[in-house]
This record gives structure tokens, sequence and C-alpha cells, in this order.
């Protein structure tokens, strides 16, 4: 291969490689920007952000709050029972499978939700209302 074919070739694989980095970093940016809106842990900041982009009167503040309270505590007990429900479905589960798997069996799926255990706790309870709003404030402008 002489040096034009060489350049050619690698200047190529940079710009591919540069494109799939860029989607792979973009997807993470958009993943990461979707739950910060959405985060369970503080319900609040999808207050802040309808309010920042309705910008409602302060009449019509009152009215969607008041909107919004409604439906955290229907959106809470909906995830309170699909919580439950897990639960159990996953109980009967075990029950049914010990009756069916070996001891050697068992032992390597117990393992496998030890490893997994950590993952669960980290996404904890969905915190349901009493719902705070927070102070009237602007979110900052990269959110």
């Amino acid at each position: 291969m002489n040096m034009k074919v060489k350049t050619t070739i690698v200047i190529i694989l940079t710009l591919i490689l540069g494109i799939i980095l860029g989607a792979m970093l973009n997807r993470i940016f958009v993943i990461h920007r979707i739950r910060r809106a959405f985060d369970s842990v503080n319900p609040d900041r999808f207050t802040m952000m309808l309010e920042q982009v309705i910008e409602p009167t302060a009449e019509q503040k009152k009215q969607i709050r008041e909107i919004l309270k409604k439906h955290v505590k229907i959106v809470a007990e909906l995830r309170k029972n699909l919580d439950e429900g897990m639960a159990s479905s996953f109980q009967t589960l075990q029950k049914e499978l010990d009756a069916v798997l070996t001891p050697e069996q068992k032992e390597r799926l117990e393992k496998m939700m030890k490893e997994r255990e950590p993952w669960m706790r980290r996404r904890g309870p969905f915190p349901g209302p009493p719902w705070k709003f927070p102070p009237e404030k602007k979110l900052p402008p990269n959110f």
C-alpha cells in the first residue's frame, strides 16, 4: 500500500470512530437529562420545569399545582401497588422455582440475586405525597 491509501484509511477510521463515540456520548447525555427531569427522588423538579416552560400566571400556578398534587397521589398509589405486586410475584416465582431447581442451581440463583441486590436498593422507593412545591425560582439555564 502506498502512503496515500494508508493516510486515507486512517482518516476514514478516525471519522467513523468519532461518529460512533459522539453518538454514544449523546445518548448518555440525553438519558441523563431525562432522568434529571423526572427524578423520583426530587419530583419538584418536574414542577419547576413545567412552570419554566409554560410561564403561568399566579392564578394558573395555583391551579397547576393543585392538578399536580392530585396526580402525584394517583401515581404514588400506582407505584406502591406495582412495587407490592412485583414483590409478591417474585416471592411466588422463588417458591415455584425452589420446587424444581437442584441445590446447585438454587445456589447460583441466590448468588446472582445477591449481586443485583445493591442495584435494586439504589433504585429506592417512590417518595409519593406529601409533595412540597419549590419556592418561586427558575431552573438554571443548563437544565
